[in-house]
């Protein structure tokens, strides 16, 4: 890595405006940014700062070591150039006080430090990924145990059940109330999150489909995927038209972009259950073509219309009403999984 820093290095190093965030690529420099700004504030020729004085936080122990090595490989550089700068000698002494750790290190120092105050035991350790599986595990296997004793009592849980195991077995419920409970923890109020869920799930006041949460998103793919379908199938049918011994062909593809348009113009669920039948017809093209290449680029463009469109239909394939009917009788299991998650 080359000792001489970049504008936007040298920036970075410089900079004293208070919070400063500095976003780069792996083996972009950011160690080196790091410890020479953390070097120019030792070196300070007005109010020089103490080494221990700053807080390092990387994500990796090895990370903490190799910056550690670093910062006492700059000092012992700085004291090479000025052997009487006692400043800097005892910041070489300081470096092995300077709290450089992992995130983990980090909060678990906190957490012993005011143990007494949380009421927690002070001697903990932070459980390995195995070892936080098997209390997982375990935790879920006793909400589930808990749950089957009662399940008299709750219809909910009886139906979640029943819509994953189909009546033989329940294999993938322990998996499933892990990946929820994954997500919920990510957002900043799960519980809220939960809610939100089966909120979008109550589809008693929706009249079409479309209106969904889910539907919508399902309408708006399809007109993206349309927009973009149309101009491709639109330029192919013009090349067509222009090469002069590819009229039938031209013709096929102008109806199968009116097809599109007409499909595009729909704005509820079973417009697009009705119209979603596309006619492609059949492409042919003359034994004596000019432009070979061409026909073939067609035949491309067009047969990946056609499979995308097939792929962009399929959530259309029951009815507005029977999507509702199906969405409505999964709120009932989705109740259910959520108080498994909020019991986990």
């Amino acid at each position: 890595m080359a000792e001489t820093l970049t504008p936007q290095q040298k920036q970075a190093v410089e900079d004293r405006g208070g919070r400063l965030l500095v976003s780069a690529a792996a083996g972009s420099g950011k160690t080196k940014v790091l410890v020479d700004r953390l070097m120019r504030y030792l070196m300070d020729p007005i109010q020089p700062a103490n080494i221990d004085e700053f807080l390092l936080i990387t994500y990796t122990k090895a990370a903490a070591s190799e910056l550690r090595g670093k910062i006492a490989a700059k000092l012992t550089e700085k004291i090479a150039e000025d052997p009487q700068n006692k400043h800097l000698q005892r910041q070489m002494q300081r470096l092995y006080l300077t709290k450089i750790s992992t995130v983990h290190a980090f909060c678990g120092d906190i957490l012993r430090e005011y143990a007494y105050q949380l009421n927690i035991p002070g001697d903990f350790r932070v459980a390995d990924e195995n070892e936080c599986a098997a209390l997982r595990l375990s935790v879920v296997e006793g909400v589930l145990n808990d749950a089957y004793e009662t399940a008299g009592e709750h219809p909910d849980f009886c139906a979640f059940v029943d819509s994953q195991g189909l009546g033989r077995s329940d294999t993938q419920v322990p998996e499933l109330i892990l990946k929820v409970y994954d997500s919920a923890k990510c957002h900043l109020d799960p519980q809220k999150w939960l809610d939100q869920c089966l909120q979008k799930m109550d589809v008693g006041s929706v009249q079409d489909a479309a209106d969904t949460p889910f539907g919508k998103y399902l309408m708006e793919r399809l007109y993206h995927w349309l927009d973009l379908q149309i101009d491709a199938m639109t330029q192919a049918a013009n090349l067509a038209s222009e090469a002069g011994d590819m009229e039938k062909a031209a013709a096929l593809l102008s109806n199968t972009v009116h097809q599109l348009a007409d499909l595009r113009q729909c704005s509820c669920w079973d417009e697009v259950v009705k119209k979603g039948d596309v006619d492609f017809g059949r492409l042919t093209f003359p034994k004596n073509i000019a432009d070979a290449t061409l026909a073939e680029s067609i035949k491309a463009v067009r047969q990946s219309c056609k499979k995308g469109l097939e792929k962009q239909l399929r959530p259309f394939a029951d009815p507005s009403e029977r999507v509702l009917q199906d969405l409505s009788s999964c709120l009932q299991s989705a109740k259910g999984l959520v108080a498994l998650v909020q019991d986990f």
